[in-house]
């Protein structure tokens, strides 16, 4: 209850950070010092959230107060710094392929990151005792990665083609109407929020897939996910080069139909499949994602350059506020949607020293929809309004910003 009413709060807070970003002036741009505060803020919520003052043990009222305040840190520090950041590459260049390639890089990281947070964190855990002591020590460990990584964002982006505030700016609630009065860009976080819906509704039911329906061990969760960061990365590439000869509106298509036939063939994996099979399937399942996670990153600062061009203000901060919203919507009311749908079919979690659980025929359908059918439904509904995106590199091209109201600072 509480992660869900921070989130619902975050939410709200993105489109505030990304009006804030647009009219700072400052000697490190409009999004690097807001970036930096970011770092700093994210990484102590994390250990927060872990380090919880012994006075406070005893009372449940004051570990809720302090989680809360913990958590509102985390969440507070990661739209500080992910807002700017998702704004930043529609400054740094106005090449169509070049965001294709930018975009590529934080999909590769993205998919490091998770992969190295899942293997690590657990490992540490264990490493060190499994107690209270040994999940602040890992906070410590993973912040500290975590603050290297961001501040290196910070740093090596330093040199890199920023924009200064325009001129003429606009009330919060006037430039958010103005962005979705932007076509390409609400077909876009439609898009995202039917792709965020399948992705975290598959999350949220692996676990009780794998656990109660295949009848396997959690490692085999781990090694799945292992399969689809490996295939994501090995078509990573092919998809890149794809782009320079294809329109991203297709092969974001061809990506998203790809993912949903893959969806739909969890359908047919049973307790008796072999755990390779399952593992290609994983990797199938990456590499369509891979695709489509990539088309949707690059075409975002597309929809903002877009806005530019129409209007002559920039205003990249708003658009990454609200595209940010929208993924925290759909991680947020995913889960809820499983997690219903579990209880509606009589889910019942196991006791302490009890037996293994043993799903009914309604429970294990419940799983099985969480996992293939929901996603892909989801999935094949991105396919429908992808139809309606219709920007394209000649037409960005062909437009002129009818008012310069801002300066564009070139750097190295």
């Amino acid at each position: 209850a509480l992660i869900f009413a921070v989130r619902l709060y975050d939410m709200f807070a993105d489109p505030v950070m990304g009006y804030v970003s647009d009219r700072t002036n400052s000697r490190m741009g409009r999004r690097r010092p807001w970036m930096l505060a970011g770092s700093i803020t994210i990484v102590l919520g994390c250990v927060a959230l872990f380090t919880v003052p012994a006075s406070f043990a005893g009372s449940a009222g004051l570990l809720v107060a302090w989680t809360l305040f913990a958590l509102v840190l985390y969440f507070t520090g990661y739209t500080m710094f992910n807002v700017p950041y998702m704004a930043m590459p529609a400054e740094m260049t106005d090449n169509f392929q070049d965001r294709t390639r930018l975009m590529s890089v934080r999909v590769v990281f993205v998919s490091l990151s998770s992969l190295l947070g899942a293997a690590l964190a657990p490992r540490l855990i264990d490493a060190y005792g499994g107690g209270v002591q040994s999940y602040e020590r890992t906070s410590w460990i993973i912040g500290a990665i975590g603050l290297a990584a961001m501040l290196a964002c910070v740093v090596s982006t330093r040199s890199a083609r920023a924009t200064s505030a325009s001129t003429v700016t606009l009330p919060m609630m006037a430039q958010m109407r103005v962005a979705f009065s932007n076509r390409p860009f609400v077909v876009l976080i439609v898009t995202k929020l039917l792709l965020l819906l399948s992705m975290s509704s598959i999350t949220t039911t692996m676990f009780f897939f794998v656990r109660h329906v295949l009848h396997r061990e959690l490692s085999v969760a781990s090694n799945i996910a292992l399969a689809q960061t490996l295939g994501m990365l090995a078509l990573l590439p092919l998809w890149v080069r794809l782009a320079k000869r294809y329109r991203k509106q297709h092969l974001f298509i061809v990506a998203l139909i790809g993912n949903t036939f893959v969806l739909l063939s969890w359908l047919l994996a049973t307790a008796s499949e072999p755990t390779e099979l399952l593992l290609l399937r994983a990797a199938a399942l990456g590499a369509f994602a891979g695709g489509s996670l990539l088309m949707g990153q690059s075409m975002l600062p597309d929809t903002m350059d877009y806005d530019y061009r129409r209007s002559g203000l920039r205003r990249e901060g708003a658009y990454s506020g609200i595209y940010s919203m929208v993924e925290k919507a759909g991680f947020a009311f995913g889960p809820l949607l499983v997690g219903g749908l579990l209880s509606v079919a009589g889910y019942v979690g196991s006791k302490p020293g009890a037996a293994e659980v043993v799903l009914s025929s309604d429970a294990t359908l419940a799983v099985y929809l969480g996992v293939s059918v929901i996603p892909a439904v989801a999935t094949a509904l991105c396919v429908l309004v992808l139809r309606a995106y219709t920007l394209t590199e000649e037409q960005l091209q062909a437009m002129t910003p009818p008012n310069p109201g801002q300066n564009t600072e070139a750097g190295s």
